[in-house]
């Protein structure tokens, strides 16, 4: 049986609640009062790029809001993109046990954009917890594509069999499969603590 040694978190779903997911896009409309349809499609044609850093989080507002004149800030609507940023408790807490042991390697594979994702690592500390963010918006590539997961195997030197990948999302964690990388399935953020367990992490 393989030793694991490192631990790749999700950030969005797993540690932190989503950034910037449908419910935040529907959340902006309601609030800012404008088309959600419109808004959702205009977000299709550019949020990989966003995703992937090819564009800023200030180009994207102003593609898929202030192409037209507005009777709200761009500073207020990315100010509200931000807020959506929370920690989950859970996952917080159990990262909290698993920092302070210092048995394992720490790091994330995400999916966000540079300017979100600097602003959640900044917002919650998380370098308190991780040694690398291994995130689509600085690296220019995204889950689940193969080369995040093996840029994160590279760049850690770390072997797949030595690692584990917890995600929220099926498609991500059966790349990660694919790639040799021991993984956790974690639509349920209150099992989190329960399946490291299972898994032979010591919490």
């Amino acid at each position: 049986m393989n030793v694991i040694t490192t631990l790749f978190f999700d950030l969005g779903g797993v540690v932190l609640t989503n950034g910037w997911d449908f419910y935040g896009r529907k959340a902006a409309a309601e609030h800012f009062k404008i088309n959600l349809d419109d808004f959702e499609a205009r977000h299709d044609k550019i949020y990989q790029d966003s995703e992937k850093g090819f564009i800023s989080l200030n180009d994207y507002v102003d593609k898929v809001v202030f192409y037209e004149k507005r009777n709200f800030g761009k500073e207020d609507f990315i100010q509200f993109m931000k807020g959506r940023s929370k920690p989950q408790k859970n996952s917080i807490e159990v990262l909290e046990k698993l920092a302070g042991k210092g048995k394992y390697f720490l790091a994330t594979i995400n999916n966000e954009s540079y300017e979100l994702n600097q602003h959640r690592i900044q917002k919650n500390k998380l370098n308190k917890y991780f040694k690398v963010f291994f995130s689509s918006g600085f690296l220019g590539v995204r889950k689940p594509e193969p080369r995040i997961f093996q840029t994160a195997l590279n760049v850690s030197q770390k072997k797949p069999e030595e690692c584990l990948f917890i995600d929220d999302r099926e498609e991500n964690i059966e790349e990660a499969g694919k790639q040799g990388i021991n993984t956790i399935h974690l639509p349920d953020i209150n099992k989190l603590n329960q399946l490291l367990v299972e898994k032979g992490i010591t919490i």
